[in-house]
């Protein structure tokens, strides 16, 4: 496991992530964020596109742990 902290939505989180889970996984399974859609899980299709740090990213692409100090 991996400790991250990172901004959710304005909120301050904390957790102990697997290595390999993917942000959507993460706003999904552990903060309980439904709207983030998983359709292709490839990044082709763009339903699981959320902002980090402002910026237009693939969260089914992107590690949790990649996030460590940012803000979606």
């Amino acid at each position: 496991m991996t400790a991250i902290r990172l901004q959710v939505n304005g909120a301050h989180v904390a957790d102990d992530v697997p290595p390999r889970l993917s942000l959507a996984d993460f706003l999904r399974e552990r903060r309980n964020l439904t709207g983030t859609h998983l359709g292709c899980e490839h990044g082709v299709c763009g339903a699981c596109t959320v902002l980090v740090d402002g910026e237009p990213a693939r969260s089914c692409l992107l590690l949790a742990v990649a996030c460590d100090e940012r803000e979606i």
